[in-house]
């Protein structure tokens, strides 16, 4: 039974003849007749009794007419949902976690109030991590850094951050960041891609190699980092949200201190719940990060 064909038998139904129905669904007659007639020869029986141009249905097509209108509202539903426009819309994002901080709560709460009924989940993690999650079909678009270096995805900058250096504050007050600087770099794990630029500031400025502190979150890193076990590099924007009080804050030259935050997907955005994403990243993007 083609779906078409179900929809065809309703509209004459319900519109009150096979003329109605034709203006109603912005086709000839005969299209509909031949639909009709289409959809009783696949199901074996008459549908409608013919009294000259006038339809009456047969219990059949009473008894098909009354099963199907769930039928049809669960299909025309599942379209929306496939398409990402009504209720049940799935979108499953992924960001990094200073960007899920820092950044997202505008942004998601735009998109929940133009799409109310969108099923929206947010997972954090590092880039690696997260585009191994998009390339699996797992995620529908993730929000990273480091470079665009995937040509089969599609990279979209959303956000500009600016990377500074934290260190613990020396003993004296008197003292600067010219003071011996603590061995180490505290970071995120391997994938993340703020890890890799401290580890080539680091190179860069020629301190001595040695095994980097690994942490789970922004906090906790520049907890570490205020207890004197290394230096850390992170987003600017989250330090309104970090005690800052036992720390230094460098600025950095502008090679490793600017960091593009991508909003990365399979393809270019065509479904609705990406579409709506990208214009609310786009209000709330790069003309007001810093």
């Amino acid at each position: 039974m083609d779906f078409a064909d179900l929809q065809t038998f309703r509209a004459v139904v319900e519109h009150g003849g096979v003329t109605a129905a034709a203006t109603q669904l912005h086709r000839v007659q005969s299209s509909i007749s031949a639909r009709l007639s289409a959809l009783e020869r696949d199901l074996g029986c008459a549908l409608f009794e013919r009294a000259g141009r006038r339809l009456q249905l047969t219990p059949e097509g009473r008894h098909l007419y009354e099963r199907s209108a769930a039928l049809v509202q669960d299909l025309v539903a599942l379209r929306q949902e496939l398409a990402g426009t009504g209720p049940g819309a799935v979108l499953c994002l992924g960001a990094m976690e200073s960007t899920a901080a820092v950044r997202l709560a505008p942004v998601l709460a735009q998109l929940r109030r133009g799409q109310p009924g969108m099923r929206l989940s947010l997972r954090t993690g590092t880039t690696g991590a997260l585009l191994q999650g998009l390339e699996q079909h797992a995620l529908d678009a993730v929000l990273v850094a480091g470079p665009a270096n995937r040509p089969a995805l599609h990279w979209q900058p959303v956000f500009e951050e600016e990377l500074v250096l934290i260190a613990p504050l020396p003993p004296s007050v008197d003292s600067t960041l010219a003071s011996p600087l603590p061995p180490g770099l505290v970071t995120f794990s391997a994938g993340c891609a703020y890890r890799e630029v401290a580890l080539d500031w680091a190179r860069a400025q020629g301190l001595p190699p040695g095994p980097a502190t690994e942490i789970g979150s922004y906090h906790a890193l520049a907890a570490a980092v205020t207890a004197g076990m290394g230096l850390g590099l992170l987003p600017r924007a989250v330090l309104s949200g970090i005690d800052t009080r036992g720390l230094q804050v460098q600025s950095l030259p502008e090679a490793w201190a600017r960091q593009i935050t991508w909003l990365v997907t399979r393809q270019e955005p065509v479904s609705a719940a990406l579409r709506a994403l990208v214009q609310a990243l786009q209000e709330g993007g790069m003309a007001s990060a810093g």
